[in-house]
């Protein structure tokens, strides 16, 4: 667009190790934060303040936003606000646990809580990771599927977003970009050409030869 705007060409730069560095932009900027003094940069209110360690790492001791095992798979349990983990309660019949830990209001992981962990293991593995999804929406509260590679493939938002192009196309069956510009859906890349493929038009139409020439060559090795 730059090139076009002002007819001067533009150079574009990217190292893959800057790329892999960027993509971990979240442990860095912690690392950063957490060389000035606390007094400028604490961990949650919930937490009392205390740093987590950088990035999410400090998620592990996590409870109420923590994975979670179902009788056939994985489930992400993200209840850190205080409605979304009373409604999860109301919805499981176990208000119990919300008047023994209701929490804080927002932020609030339950860090080290390992009495309701263990509560939490028995009632996720009771269901199967698409009925927790379903008893999500019912109650609105927030679970996430966990996905595999084998198993996105069926999830409803990866059949939403992303297109495949198929073998017959390109050989293989492939991923296209989830890049979109308004409603343009992303360019259909072309298989790349079989090795001589295209030897005889390039010999034809660049160079002149006749088929005379093209199968002595042929005849010699001089092409495949």
């Amino acid at each position: 667009m730059r090139a076009r705007t002002t007819g001067q060409p533009a150079r574009m730069e990217l190292a893959q190790s800057d790329a892999a560095a960027y993509f971990d932009w979240y442990r860095i900027e912690t690392e950063r934060a957490y060389e000035r003094p606390e007094s400028e940069v604490s961990g949650n209110a919930s937490d009392g303040g205390v740093r987590r360690a950088a990035g999410l790492g400090g998620m592990r001791e996590g409870v109420r936003y923590q994975f979670y095992a179902t009788s056939d798979g994985h489930v992400l349990f993200m209840a850190s606000e205080q409605v979304f983990w009373k409604r999860f309660c109301e919805g499981v019949g176990r208000m119990d646990l919300f008047e023994k830990w209701p929490g804080a209001k927002v932020a609030d992981h339950a860090r080290g809580n390992r009495e309701l962990q263990a509560e939490l293991r028995t009632i996720f593995g009771s269901r199967t990771s698409a009925e927790w999804i379903a008893f999500a929406g019912e109650h609105d509260t927030t679970i996430a599927p966990v996905n595999t590679p084998r198993t996105l493939i069926d999830d409803p938002q990866f059949q939403h977003r992303f297109n495949w192009v198929g073998a017959d196309k390109l050989g293989a069956d492939q991923l296209l970009i989830p890049l979109f510009t308004g409603d343009e859906q992303p360019p259909v890349p072309d298989r790349a050409p079989d090795p001589g493929q295209h030897t005889d038009e390039v010999l034809r139409e660049v160079l002149g030869l006749d088929d005379e020439r093209i199968a002595e060559l042929r005849s010699n090795g001089a092409v495949g």
